[in-house]
């Protein structure tokens, strides 16, 4: 079965790798699991095929999108997870105000089904951030295609029926799915592009990397997109809401130059933005077509548009001061 399995995982590599390195691979994978587990085998056949999807991307550990992706996976395991928690929290929350909890569940089969395997994709999501926090990459890299499979159909599951029978309103519901779904599938990609050579043991700037994904995929997303936490902040949630879009923007801007010149840390963190930087620009953009909130998306394309240009010139500007200028030329003398 292993053999079958191994021959299966060495097709994603590129055909010239695995002419060069196919029988090593081979040999080293028969010396490490002589003998070991059907969990080990799969651990070390989901290695290879993760090793063999990067290499026919790119995606080597040399490379300056990997290391990005290294510098944002704690940060992308635990803004994933971030956005679970604040849904258990809620619905714990509402057990505690209503009391009994098990009239919060479902009744209806489908739904029944749907929160239950919700409750259990949030539960893997959370281990995927406590995985990657105590440095157990395998672990979380493994659990994050599985939780974010189980998102969906939960979605599916949920939404299928609606969606089929009335078929003028899919778009906005692919737009929930996209809410729903879009950040914790973008920022478990960025967990499985890092190269695991490359993510190393748990520290405690992982810790605090992990720490500011909870905040920022947690609280933050939670409260301008998705639930609405805090009834003190509705009144800036106007501003809030375009901030998301906005900050990303500046930092792919701050990025760029800042990248040339050898300095991957504010790379990294727009990398980890991203997710909620692309999804909220999708709804903005779904938003215009509603006649109760086109202003508004009018208004936030505005400021990203503001922004962009404000940007663009001031990076052109420090670019033209900063760059090293040639030496002048000067005719050779005789001396």
């Amino acid at each position: 079965m292993s053999d079958r399995a191994l021959i299966g995982t060495l097709r994603l590599y590129p055909a010239k790798y695995r002419r060069e390195w196919g029988e090593e691979i081979t040999a080293v994978f028969a010396g490490i699991t002589a003998g070991a587990s059907g969990w080990a085998v799969a651990r070390e056949l989901f290695d290879l095929a993760g090793h063999g999807v990067r290499a026919r991307l790119g995606l080597r550990s040399g490379g300056t999108f990997a290391r990005l992706a290294a510098m944002a996976a704690p940060f992308a395991a635990a803004a994933a997870a971030g956005i679970s928690l604040m849904d258990l929290y809620l619905l714990a929350r509402d057990w505690l105000r209503h009391g009994d909890a098990a009239l919060w569940v479902p009744s209806a089969a489908p739904f029944s089904y749907a929160y239950w395997i919700g409750r259990g994709s949030e539960a893997l999501f959370l281990a995927v951030a406590g995985a990657a926090v105590l440095g157990r990459w395998t672990v979380a890299r493994l659990l994050g295609p599985v939780a974010v499979l189980l998102a969906v159909v939960t979605w599916l599951v949920e939404n299928l029926d609606f969606m089929a029978h009335h078929h003028t309103v899919w778009i906005r519901s692919l737009v929930g799915l996209v809410i729903q779904v879009g950040p914790q599938a973008l920022w478990v990609l960025i967990l499985l592009a890092a190269p695991p050579d490359l993510l190393g043991p748990a520290t405690w700037r992982r810790g605090l990397a992990a720490l500011a994904g909870v905040l920022v995929g947690g609280v933050m997303w939670g409260h301008t997109i998705t639930y609405g936490l805090f009834r003190s902040l509705s009144m800036l949630d106007g501003v809030l809401r375009p901030a998301l879009p906005v900050c990303e923007l500046a930092l792919l801007l701050v990025a760029v130059p800042v990248l040339r010149r050898g300095r991957f840390a504010p790379a990294a963190a727009a990398l980890a933005g991203a997710p909620i930087g692309l999804v909220s620009l999708v709804v903005t953009i779904h938003a215009l077509w509603s006649p109760y909130s086109r202003d508004e998306a009018m208004a936030e394309l505005g400021v990203l548009a503001a922004v962009a240009v404000v940007g663009v010139v001031t990076a052109m500007v420090v670019e033209s001061r900063w760059a090293p200028t040639a030496p002048e030329r000067r005719p050779p003398t005789v001396g």
